[in-house]
């Protein structure tokens, strides 16, 4: 068919274009439909089964927990009742205990008093005594030795006076011998040494007297007779008291007249009554008995005295009285640790008095009962008379023998201390055993929910992964196989997969022994109805050399994606993505006559979505992102598509449809939809003439000769979905979409900037935040001091270079609460300063002039390689240089081996902010052009980087401006923080000018000082101080080639960058020429200019990348790139220099029909003054210039300028390494090559006037 030709029968093939069109939705939605059904049974099945199973899990789970609830109750009961009869069974043990131990002591009364009886009548009788006149010698020694045994407190010796004559007569006797008292003391002193130091008191008492009234004893009356009673005078005692002898000849037979007649009538022993009353004798009482106390019960005993040895024969003398504390019977019998035992102690005469048993500790309570009611079952009771008299002998007991009876009972402290802890520990552990049993079958359970989950997860995975490779035909019938047993339909995918893909393993290894052809039948179909797109990233190899491989995956992940969404809504399949290539296919699995419509349809909705995308991902990604396009190319026609089976099986389509296809997208153009004829008749056919138009002259492709194409038309109606609207080609389905929003691209580049820039402020103020580092000094006054400073130094900025830049030394604190850039975010920052930061850059934007390649754009880029080389040096996770490998081992390590660039966000800050200003208001000539011309400029800055100071004087004045007050603010707190900035900033864009010979001295010797062999020698001989210094040596010489190194990174990057930028700096020297602002014609010395620059200056830099050691693989990325971009442009250059004669003729042209004169041009300066005393500079950017203390220098020495141009660099080099400002562009600047095709090609251009051809070879 003819160029530009249409077929006439449109109206015959658009009659039937409704009806197709009907019939393919209609089984296109019966399809849909039956799927759904399909999707919703399976749903419900689903969930039937789970259902079931999580009510039986429900199931066991309760009745775990329900028999270990009741199993736990058991357990606890049983050890709990165990526990009580134990407790129980110990009370009646002690109880007994307390029976024998008391019985034994009361025997032990008994026997005390009665061999103290038997010691006195030994006595009388061996010393001639006759009763009633009897005082025994050592009494306070034999007493003692009686009270001793008998746990008797206090002893009494009454003699028996039987007539009246025999009172006066012992008065007498007593007087005469009283020196017994004398003699108690003495002993009593010695015996018991607490009582040494012991004031006593002789008796006065002169004779025998009785107290009428026992409740005053004080008041007194002599006995002058006996009457028909017994005169019992209390004569001896022990312990003796130390008041005297208030009770001596004291009669008491009055008060113990009951017991008394008892002992005489049984003359045998008697237990008397209970008292209450305090002891006569409680100092020594208590002194000999720690146990003993004065306000509890007391008991007595009574044995008689005999006359005579023989108790039968022998008549009573005199009576003995011991005095004892009822708690002795009790104390020191219970193990310490028992605690609450109550013991009753009382007799006939009705009286009781109740102790507490605490161990060995015996406390009275009280008198009566005061037992616990609650444990009126633990009672024990036992009487001591039991145990030394017969039972008839205790009937016939007289009056005056009152019985002493014991009653032990339990209280509830005592039953508390006896519980344990033990019953409830055992229930608890079987409660435990049981929780841990139904925990380990939750876990089990939800392990194997977790592994069926991924099962299935794994299945749906592996079953989309089938459905998005394999048509649904073409799945089934692999998962299938040829023979289909019962029931196998009905196993999982995951299942089907995998026998499929380990039986075609097996099947691939065992056939490949013995037979050339697999068994089974091949997988595979013809479709003559077919329209196969592919779609081309125009510039994403250069692109993507640029970038950091994750920003790579980010922008095909985030295009590819949106395609596959737009696929499926089209009813698109999709093969394959091949690099940045995207193959989709129309017309199978399911045959669709309106294959190219829908085809057409996706490729305008692709072309569509990617614009958005890259425009959007351009402030993340970087420059030149929104400048990516989609090259697509479209044919129609038969395919064979299958399952190459192997290895890898995967479904592919073969034929020439495939390769025309791909012709058709290679001889594309950027942006633009190329269709062959073949489509182009399917959709005339469809009524649809008004989509495309024909392509102004035929292509001629690579085995297909030459072709008529035709271009698909883009401007289309795009509905609220973000899909194109053409008669019902929308979707209902939601999808987000924003309207394509044409934005300038400097303010994607500022946005992306601003971003950069913003994230590295959250870092600093977020480092400040960790330290604690709070504002310090006046702001105003520092700033105005290094004002100051900046103008004692000199006029030139070259007069701050430093040698060495101190940066912060290492702090572990703010490395140890280091926290991920996620984090980081969160700082909070003025959304007032993130409003100066972006006013701030786009003033800096503005401040460049529109120079063909010193502009924003490529300030950017420069910006962009400072990033990269930052983020490959904050984060190495192995270094490797020459045969070391180095690993990163803990933050001093990364500290040390970045010489300290990683601790301090500021000077990353201030990296990234020089290669912003670093070509602030370039005039697009060469620093020595300026200092030929006497620029006023060059005649400021005395002829030395002259460019570069001129970009830092306005950078840094547009910041110190009142309204970035708050921005300053941020970016340093102290005058330190100030003037390291502002070292970093002045340092990083002086080192951009490489032909100042000063300069250059200065940077090679403080490489040699600090990265010469030598020099890594003499380290560990130095001080720590010296090893600090070349630290930060180190530091400030990495980061000025870092600075240079990304002022020409596309010399060291992808050969399409380095041919873009390349070829705009040619334009930019070129139009100098025209202007009549260079001596020479750029295209004379470009190629051996270019050629000197890789070898003095790109190579050797590149090198010294690498011996810095700090940027990872980036340095061997460099050099490996600049080898390659030298190598190519010595094969190459000589026929691209053509090619940008012509580009930058054809850019010149373009300016002359906007300026009106080519080579008249008006200059780009121009002098004039302001009201307010600045000086306009350059073409109308404005330096503040404070004439009272800056002038500026009117002379300078033109013949030195001269001689240092003349003595200079020549040719390209000189030029080149003069601005310092050179990139590259790509092979074709157009797209035209696409990226995944490999050799040597030709492309045409034809722009109406002039036709070039352009020779590209590009990189496997």
């Amino acid at each position: 068919m003819r160029s530009g030709a249409v077929p006439r029968n449109i109206g015959s093939m658009a009659a039937r274009k409704g009806s197709f069109a009907i019939k393919d939705h209609t089984a296109h939605s019966e399809s849909e439909h039956r799927d759904d059904r399909k999707q919703e049974d399976e749903k419900g099945m689903v969930f039937t089964e789970a259902r079931r199973v999580c009510f039986l899990r429900s199931i066991v789970v309760f009745c775990i927990l329900g028999f270990g609830a009741l199993v736990s109750w058991g357990t606890f009961y049983s050890f709990e009742k165990q526990l009580t009869n134990e407790t129980e069974d110990k009370f009646f043990i002690f109880a007994r205990a307390l029976e024998d131990v008391s019985i034994l002591r009361v025997g032990d009364t008994l026997r005390a008093l009665q061999a103290l009886s038997n010691t006195i009548t030994a006595q009388a009788l061996s010393r001639g005594l006759s009763f009633p006149f009897v005082t025994m010698e050592n009494w306070e020694v034999h007493a003692r030795e009686a009270r001793n045994q008998g746990f008797i407190e206090a002893l009494e010796f009454l003699p028996w006076l039987k007539i009246d004559s025999e009172i006066e007569e012992f008065n007498n006797y007593a007087k005469q011998n009283i020196g017994w008292q004398q003699e108690s003391i003495r002993l009593n002193k010695i015996l018991n040494p607490g009582m040494a130091n012991a004031e006593f008191s002789t008796s006065n008492s002169t004779f025998i007297f009785t107290a009428p009234d026992i409740t005053q004893p004080w008041i007194r009356e002599p006995v002058t007779s006996s009457g028909n009673n017994p005169v019992l005078p209390v004569w001896t005692q022990s312990p003796p008291s130390r008041d005297g002898f208030p009770e001596t000849l004291y009669n008491s037979y009055p008060t113990w007249n009951t017991s008394i007649n008892a002992v005489i009538s049984s003359r045998e022993f008697v237990m008397g009554t209970i008292i209450l009353e305090s002891l006569v004798y409680e100092e020594e009482v208590h002194a000999h008995n720690t146990t003993a106390d004065k306000h509890h019960a007391h008991g007595e005993a009574f044995y008689p005295v005999f006359t005579s040895l023989d108790p039968e024969q022998a008549e009573i003398g005199g009576f003995l009285v011991g005095l004892f504390g009822l708690d002795t019977y009790m104390s020191n019998i219970i193990p310490n640790g028992v605690r609450g035992i109550h013991v009753e102690i009382g007799n006939s005469c009705c009286r009781s008095f109740t102790y507490r048993l605490d161990g060995a500790k015996v406390t009275p309570l009280g008198q009566g009962d005061w037992s616990d009611s609650e444990y009126s079952h633990l009672k024990y009771e036992f009487s001591t008379d039991k145990a030394f008299f017969a039972e008839e002998v205790l009937t016939s007991r007289p009056e005056g023998h009152y019985t002493l009876s014991f009653t032990i009972t339990a209280t509830s402290l005592y039953m508390d201390d006896s519980k344990s802890n033990l019953p409830l520990i055992f229930g608890i552990s079987v409660a435990l055993i049981f929780l841990i049993t139904a925990v380990t079958f939750f876990i089990y359970d939800m392990y194997v929910q977790k592994r069926n989950k991924k099962v299935a997860t794994t299945a749906a995975r592996s079953t989309a992964i089938v459905e998005s490779v394999f048509p649904s035909q073409v799945r089934d019938r692999l998962l299938a196989g040829d023979d289909v047993a019962p029931g196998m339909l009905l196993q999982p995918t995951k299942t089907h997969l995998k026998n499929y893909l380990t039986n075609a393993t097996t099947m691939h290894r065992e056939n490949s022994d013995n037979d050339l052809m697999l068994s089974t039948k091949p997988i595979a179909d013809l479709f003559t109805e077919t329209t196969i797109m592919f779609a081309d990233i125009c510039g994403f190899t250069a692109w993507s050399s640029v970038r950091e491989p994750s920003q790579v995956f980010t922008l095909l992940e985030t295009v590819y994606r949106a395609f596959d969404y737009i696929a499926r809504k089209r009813g698109v399949f999709k093969v394959e993505t091949v690099g940045d290539c995207y193959v989709a296919v129309c017309g199978l699995p399911d045959p669709c006559k309106d294959h190219a419509v829908v085809m057409g349809r996706f490729a305008r909705d692709c072309i569509h979505r990617m614009g958005e995308l890259t425009q959007k991902l351009e402030v993340m990604l970087g420059p030149d992102t929104g400048e990516l396009s989609l090259r697509v190319g479209l044919h129609s026609g038969p395919v064979t598509a299958g399952v190459l089976r192997g290895e890898r099986s995967r479904f592919q389509l073969f034929g020439d449809t495939m390769n025309t296809a791909s012709r058709m997208e290679s001889t594309g153009e950027p942006d633009q939809i190329q269709i062959s004829e073949e489509t182009a008749m399917l959709l005339l056919r469809a009524g649809k003439e008004h989509w495309f138009s024909p392509r102004e002259r035929p292509v001629t492709a690579k085995g297909k000769g030459t072709l008529t194409t035709f271009w698909l038309k883009k401007s289309v109606n795009y509905g609220q979905h973000g899909f194109m609207e053409d008669g019902g080609g929308s979707f209902s389905q939601d999808m987000s979409y924003t309207p394509k929003i044409l934005s300038n691209k400097t303010g994607r580049l500022i946005d992306w900037t601003v971003e950069k820039l913003f994230s590295l402020l959250k870092e600093i103020v977020h480092r400040r935040q960790i330290l604690g580092v709070l504002p310090s000094g006046n702001r105003v006054e520092y700033e105005a001091q290094l004002a100051q400073s900046i103008f004692r130094k000199g006029p030139t900025l070259l007069d701050e270079v430093e040698e060495v830049i101190w940066l912060p030394r290492f702090n572990s604190n703010a490395k140890s609460r280091q926290v991920d850039s996620d984090q980081q975010s969160n700082a909070e920052i003025p959304d007032v300063i993130l409003d100066e930061l972006t006013r701030y850059v786009t003033e800096i934007a503005s401040m460049y002039k529109e120079n063909p390649f010193h502009n924003f754009e490529h300030a950017s880029h420069v910006t962009m390689s400072v990033v990269k080389l930052l983020s490959r040096i904050v984060a190495p996770s192995e270094v490797d240089y020459g045969d070391k490998s180095e690993k990163m081992d803990g933050p001093v390590s990364l500290h040390d081996h970045t010489y300290g660039i990683t601790s301090d966000p500021l000077t990353q800050f201030s990296c990234v902010l020089s290669a912003l200003i670093h070509d602030v208001d370039h005039p697009g000539v060469p620093n020595a052009q300026l200092v030929q011309e006497q620029h006023e400029l060059a005649v400021h800055y005395k002829g030395k980087s002259v460019a570069e100071q001129n970009s830092v004087d306005l950078a840094w004045d547009l910041l110190m401006d009142d309204r970035f007050e708050n921005l300053r603010a941020a970016i340093y707190v102290s005058e330190i923080e100030l003037r390291r900035f502002r070292q970093l900033v002045v340092n990083s864009v002086m080192a951009t000018d490489i032909v100042d010979k000063e300069l250059k001295a200065l940077r090679n010797a403080r490489w040699e000082t600090a990265f010469s062999k030598n020099a890594n020698m003499e380290m560990a001989r130095v001080s720590k101080k010296e090893q600090e210094e070349n630290l930060n040596r180190k530091a400030t010489i990495v980061i000025e080639h870092l600075i240079q190194a990304s002022d020409v990174a596309h010399t060291m990057q992808h050969w399409h960058v380095y041919r873009k930028w390349n070829d705009r700096f040619f334009v930019e020297c070129y139009q100098a020429y025209l202007e009549g602002r260079a001596e020479k014609d750029p295209a004379e010395y470009w190629y051996q200019g270019e050629i000197g620059f890789f070898d003095f200056y790109i190579i050797p830099l590149a090198k010294k990348l690498k011996d810095c050691g700090v940027f990872g693989v980036s340095s061997e990325e460099y050099y490996s790139y600049a080898k390659k971009n030298r190598d190519q442009w010595e094969h190459f250059g000589q026929g691209v220099i053509a090619l940008m004669v012509e580009s930058a003729k054809a850019s010149l042209r373009k300016n002359e029909e906007k300026t009106g004169s080519l080579g008249k041009m008006e200059k780009r300066t121009s002098t004039g003054s302001t009201k307010d005393g600045r000086t306009r500079l350059k073409g109308g950017s404005q330096r503040t210039i404070d004439e009272s203390t800056l002038q500026y220098s009117t002379s300078s020495s033109s013949e030195e300028a001269a001689n240092e141009n003349k003595n200079g660099p020549s040719g390209s080099f000189a030029a080149m390494a003069d601005t310092n400002k050179l990139t590259t562009i790509r092979a074709s600047a157009d797209g035209n090559t696409p990226d995944h095709d490999v050799g040597e090609h030709k492309v045409d251009h034809d722009d109406g006037e002039h036709k070039t051809t352009e020779i590209f070879m590009d990189e496997s």
